[in-house]
């Protein structure tokens, strides 16, 4: 079974909609695989997964979950595989909450980013794998404590007026 939703976000702002909806229920992505006009998203819940694999190492077949978004049409088409299903193929009934837990997760996930063009938030910004520190000016402070930045000043207000 595979679950499917549309969104009416384009390919381009996928990613940012996607970590924050991720971020919100205490997972993250750890990576993304751009296509010509799709993206593979890698999702990761370290709770969720850890009490999958040890119930069943089996779901290491399928764990970390993937999100497919295809460009489509104005907006995009999420595609995710269900757990529930692959928990059926593997006939292990006791992890039933575990998976349906992670399904769940998936489905939230992808009903945010469904709903997203109605209240779009961009605030995240770049996460810690999309930093770029090579150009990053360490903070200089003298012997004495002082912040070179602090010393740099005239000592007044640069803007005085009301």
């Amino acid at each position: 079974m595979i679950i499917q939703r549309l969104s009416p976000l384009k390919l381009s702002e996928i990613e940012t909609a996607l970590r924050n909806a991720a971020q919100h229920r205490g997972a993250t992505v750890s990576g993304s695989e751009p296509l010509k006009a799709a993206s593979v998203f890698t999702i990761v819940h370290p709770a969720l997964y850890d009490k999958l694999l040890s119930a069943e190492i089996r779901f290491a077949l399928f764990l970390p979950c993937r999100i497919v978004v295809l460009e489509q049409g104005d907006g995009s088409q999420l595609t995710a595989v269900s757990p529930v299903q692959v928990a059926r193929d593997f006939h292990h009934i006791e992890v039933a909450a575990a998976v349906a837990a992670l399904e769940h997760l998936l489905i939230d996930i992808l009903e945010e980013l469904e709903l997203a063009g109605k209240h779009i938030e961009f605030g995240l910004g770049a996460t810690e794998d999309q930093m770029d520190v090579r150009g990053t000016v360490a903070q200089r402070i003298d012997s004495h404590g002082s912040k070179i930045e602090d010393l740099a000043g005239t000592g007044e207000q640069d803007s005085p007026g009301g």
